[in-house]
């Protein structure tokens, strides 16, 4: 619909719209001017904020992933690790602010009961979380998951060459899992 602005209009927001009314035999058309308020845009212009994200895509296993169709999977009692290794001019200490981000989710035995799965997982040999994950079987069964969950840690003690080390602690039988899609290390100035 196009608008025209009418100069002589009280309201400087106002918006001639011409309206149409045709009659049944289509041999005359009239117009009749109808005021429309256009409403004030809801903007922000808030300062950017610097962000560094390193992704890494784990790729162990074909089948899982989404939307790769890769993950990584660590079966009951395995311990994995994973590093991300940052560029000297991205570290000045003490000056950023890092955080974990792991995508993962539980395979897809319904028949085991999601408390029985749990683990410990270190970053820079630091423990951040030990016990039950709040993650959830994958679903659809024997396809690429669609449920995947996210589990977010702060990085206290960030270093040039940073470990992530994840072991299943979980209480399922061997040949239960449980599927990590990808990792960012997050970083932002404080």
């Amino acid at each position: 619909m196009d608008y025209y602005y009418y100069p002589f209009v009280s309201d400087p927001y106002a918006a001639y719209t011409p309206n149409v009314w045709q009659p049944q035999d289509a041999d005359e058309l009239y117009f009749y001017p109808a005021i429309e308020r256009q409403p004030q845009p809801v903007l922000s212009n808030r300062p950017a904020q610097t962000s560094i994200v390193l992704f890494k895509e784990l790729t162990g296993y074909p089948n899982y992933g989404n939307p790769s169709g890769n993950a990584d999977i660590l079966y009951t009692g395995n311990r994995g690790t994973w590093t991300f290794d940052l560029q000297p001019f991205l570290l000045v200490p003490g000056n950023l602010n890092a955080q974990l981000v792991i995508r993962g989710v539980l395979d897809d035995h319904t028949n085991v009961p999601v408390a029985n799965y749990s683990a410990r997982i270190t970053i820079n040999g630091t423990v951040v979380h030990t016990g039950r994950l709040p993650l959830v079987h994958g679903s659809p069964a024997g396809q690429r998951f669609n449920n995947w969950r996210l589990l977010t840690f702060n990085v206290r003690n960030l270093r040039r060459n940073n470990t992530v080390v994840i072991q299943n602690t979980s209480n399922t039988g061997p040949n239960d899992w449980i599927a990590f899609d990808w990792m960012e290390l997050r970083l932002q100035p404080r």
